[in-house]
């Protein structure tokens, strides 16, 4: 099911939001929420995949695809207002996609990051301050290696059939919370709009 063709490239950014986080809704802030929808929908086209955090105001973004459309989508990224000051932390060729299901993996890291962050001496979320093993750390929290990691709540995977029925459940759960959120995140989206256009 990976993707095998040569000319693919894994890039791993950070950035910070512009936009005023609100409280989580079911697990999720609301504008992270619709930024994660549009994704999926948009790497579905573009044969991309990946993974996102965010926390503590700032986006950790894993990206895989073809040279040419990781390039492209990084370049549309650099315009986006919804988010700046975007680094690059990583990049290197691939030979075959991490995520190859996913067009964007939401992974909620509270527990392995606070861990994380107490062992770099952080008191929030700062990927500026990662170096290449923190990077790699992240990544592997994230799932690169296309697993399921017992205990990790990942929202909309599909799992092997030898994951433990707890597991299952857990991840159930983590769907129907996502999908809760999207429906949420839409509406206000829907109400702002109409707000506006009053």
């Amino acid at each position: 099911m990976e993707n095998a063709v040569s000319d693919l490239v894994q890039i791993v950014y950070v950035s910070r939001s512009t936009f005023t986080s609100m409280p989580a809704e079911l697990g999720i802030e609301p504008s992270v929420a619709r930024i994660l929808a549009q994704s999926r929908i948009n790497n579905a086209k573009r044969g991309l995949v990946g993974a996102l955090y965010f926390g503590d105001g700032c986006f950790f973004q894993c990206l895989e695809g073809r040279v040419e459309d990781v390039e492209r989508l990084y370049a549309a990224l650099l315009k986006d207002p919804r988010h700046t000051d975007l680094k690059v932390l990583k990049r290197r060729p691939i030979e075959r996609t991490s995520f190859a299901t996913w067009a964007m993996k939401y992974v909620p890291l509270d527990i392995p990051m606070k861990t994380l962050l107490r062992e770099l001496g952080l008191q929030t979320f700062d990927p500026y301050r990662f170096d290449e093993s923190a990077v790699a750390k992240v990544l592997e929290m994230l799932g690169t290696d296309g697993k399921f990691r017992p205990g990790q709540v990942t929202t909309g995977h599909a799992l092997a059939p030898d994951v433990a029925t707890q597991a299952v459940s857990t991840v159930r759960w983590a769907r129907i919370a996502w999908v809760a959120s999207l429906v949420i995140a839409l509406v206000i989206a829907g109400a702002m709009a109409l707000r506006a256009g009053a």
